[in-house]
């Protein structure tokens, strides 16, 4: 089997293809292309074959929907909801993420007021019409929206999580009579009880139909014509894959599907090597991404929330399961800039694909990390995305000029002070997945990836005191190959507020059972074989009188009465982890009922290397030269990395080349090739 993974970042796209049977590994890495993302999936592919017959899986990572809802890209879309909720999305929340910040502003409404329409009906929690459906006013109402330029429409009625009925019946009516106009009802996306919440999914979703039902129709007419026989999968949030079809109704599963195949690499890479604690480093263009693997699992979380120009510190909700990445602006792109103080910072704009860091020679003109790091001849401008790319060292200089006029310095300190604030900022946002939490990031080891990871690998590892950097065998196209290992995957929750006193075992059993019987016909459909399925239960539970519930993954025993104790005790347990504290002998309560159902899907996994001895060959060495280095020039050992074989052991202060990325390795500090091909970077005391 043939099988291939693109992922598009907002710098490069990269492709994966993967030959099964003989174990061969191609990559390509070409510039993202913001005007048309199809067009650049398409160059990565032709890089590596001119036909696509024989590709039997193709997985998708992609940025589109994310880069839409930053940018503000939509169409004229409106928000149909109960009568007396008009403004459930101008009120959110009464918690700030900075309840301290002076100039603190709410999210902006992603629907204007005059476009959120009143429908009178009402059900109540436990799903009861407590009044009816008032078909005929609210055809009358849609008729005029649809007269005002809207062509998609939002449906999230209160309580409609306990019953969905009148919501079908408004997609319904709006489907007859306006078949052209796009619609989503919440409860097609998820059926938890939180209103802000779930209206904020539903909108997100509801604005990303247009664009990403134009985007997948527009990729799956181009693969087809190059002889894609099958079908195209995207990855979810939730690190699981999902149909293009299911992604057109759905596309706010696809937030972050570009990001989620780090974490799954990172996972198998862990599996490979035999370590369950890493940290996931991932340093592309634009951001730097941050993943925990902690006993051998990454976690998710029940909402995520997304950052736009218009959402305030506090992001818009999204209630969809989605793997837990903590991420910030800087990148290879990111843009050096003075403040009014006269502060440098780093990010988190960033010069993005186009026009890109200013010795890309494409019109940028601002400072970036990646213009530092050409000046501090830490990157070969001769063996730039492996000579492909060229790269002009004289228009990086020239974009430093304004740090240097404006501090009076050299323009080695300006560009080695650009990574003086990056390198602490890739740093903090690790203590965020780490110290903040209560864990320790010197007891894991890191891995390095994304095509400026490696370059600024062992500056964080020494910032952090880690003792072991794993790079990656294709640190570029690393998220990529990781989205080869990914399951099928759906989620499902049902909303059930009910304290454990009062739970019945058997009626916990049976919603269960129903979800499970949907489940397994979802996958079925999806050609996925019985003895493929993996179902997993969970319960979000929470004590009395809290108002956020933690996600308790069951054990797999059979159901009985004896097994309500066991739930709550490790309810208890799970909080104590989390919190560091608990209360036993306080009264838990049921918040909702949770099923994750999984296809398993061949995994992609990599061949060993030759072996050599410590020593490198020969051909591996390049002409040494010197770069920069905490404040001083430093002769360099220049490798091809290659030609390193498995045991080759490489002293700091050294460069090691690919051709999409570079690795930096301090003085101090050695790399060991393992016998997979990664560079395992530790000091030179601990080995």
């Amino acid at each position: 089997m043939i099988r291939l993974a693109v992922d598009i970042g907002g710098t490069f796209t990269d492709a994966v293809i993967l030959d099964e049977e003989t174990q061969t590994v191609n990559l390509s890495k070409v510039p993202s292309t913001p005007d048309d993302y199809s067009q650049g999936v398409l160059t990565s592919i032709r890089r590596l074959r001119e036909s696509m017959s024989g590709i039997e899986n193709f997985v998708h990572g992609t940025t589109v929907g994310t880069n839409a809802i930053i940018q503000g890209a939509f169409k004229n879309a409106a928000l149909l909801g109960t009568e007396g909720f008009r403004d459930v999305l101008e009120i959110g929340r009464g918690n700030r993420v900075d309840m301290y910040d002076p100039f603190y502003r709410m999210p902006e409404p992603l629907i204007a007021r005059d476009k959120r329409i009143e429908i009178h009906e009402r059900m109540s929690s436990t799903g009861a019409a407590i009044t009816p459906l008032d078909l005929e006013t609210s055809r009358n109402l849609v008729r005029s929206l649809v007269d005002s330029g809207v062509n998609a429409i939002a449906v999230c009625l209160i309580n409609s999580y306990a019953n969905s009925t009148h919501e079908e019946r408004l997609a319904s009516l709006i489907r007859e009579l306006y078949p052209s106009v796009l619609v989503s009802i919440s409860t097609e996306i998820t059926n938890e009880y939180n209103e802000y919440e779930r209206t904020s999914t539903t909108v997100i979703n509801t604005l990303l139909l247009h664009i990403m039902n134009r985007y997948l129709g527009i990729l799956e007419e181009e693969i087809s014509r190059i002889g894609f026989p099958g079908k195209l999968m995207l990855m979810q949030s939730n690190g699981g894959l999902m149909t293009a079809s299911l992604a057109r109704k759905i596309p706010v599963h696809t937030i972050n599907s570009g990001l989620v195949g780090g974490i799954l690499a990172v996972k198998a890479l862990g599996s490979m090597i035999g370590i369950q604690n890493l940290i996931g480093a991932d340093m592309g263009g634009t951001s730097f991404d941050v993943e925990l693997v902690i006993d051998g699992r990454y976690e998710t979380t029940p909402m995520m929330r997304i950052m736009t120009p218009k959402s305030g510190p506090d992001g818009y909700p999204l209630l969809i399961p989605a793997v837990d990445i903590h991420a910030i602006g800087t990148g290879g792109g990111s843009i050096a800039w003075i403040d009014k103080t006269g502060s440098m910072h780093v990010g988190p704009m960033s010069a993005s694909a186009f026009p890109g860091p200013a010795c890309y020679g494409k019109g940028g003109k601002d400072p970036t990390v990646t213009d530092a790091n050409l000046i501090l001849g830490r990157l070969n401008p001769g063996k730039f995305l492996g000579g492909e790319m060229k790269v002009y060292p004289e228009l990086a200089r020239s974009a430093l000029k304004h740090i240097t006029d404006y501090y009076s310095m050299d323009i080695l300190e300006a560009a080695e002070g650009i990574l003086k604030i990056a390198v602490p900022n890739m740093a903090s946002a690790i203590r965020t997945m780490t110290v903040e939490r209560g864990i320790d990031p010197r007891g894991f080891s890191m891995v390095s990836f994304g095509g400026a990871g490696p370059l600024h690998a062992n500056l964080i590892a020494r910032e952090l005191q880690i003792g072991r950097t794993f790079v990656s065998t294709m640190p570029g196209n690393f998220s990529a190959w990781g989205m080869l290992t990914a399951d099928f995957r759906r989620d499902y929750v049902l909303t059930r507020i009910l304290s454990m006193e009062k739970l019945e075992i058997s009626e916990l059993e049976e919603r269960f059972a129903k979800l499970e019987t949907h489940a397994e016909k979802i996958l079925l459909g999806e050609g996925i074989s019985k003895d493929r399925m993996v179902l997993i239960r969970a319960l979000d539970m929470r004590y009395v009188g809290q108002g956020h519930a933690l996600t308790l993954q069951l054990p797999r025993s059979k159901f009985n009465e004896k097994i309500k104790g066991e739930i709550e005790s490790l309810f208890d347990n799970l909080h104590l982890k989390r919190y560091l504290h608990n209360a036993p002998s306080q009264p838990k309560e049921l918040v909702a009922i949770r099923l994750s159902s999984i296809g398993q899907m061949k995994k992609a996994s990599l061949s060993k290397i030759k072996s050599g001895t410590i020593e490198p060959p020969s051909d591996s060495l390049q002409d040494p030269r010197e770069v920069y280095i905490d404040g001083s020039f430093k002769k360099c050992k220049i490798y091809d990395r290659s030609r390193l074989l498995a045991n080759n052991l490489i002293h700091g202060p050294s460069i090691i080349e690919e051709r999409v990325s570079t690795t930096l390795l301090l003085d101090g500090y050695v790399a060991e090739v393992d016998p997979f091909g990664h560079l395992v970077i530790s000091g030179v005391d601990s080995i």
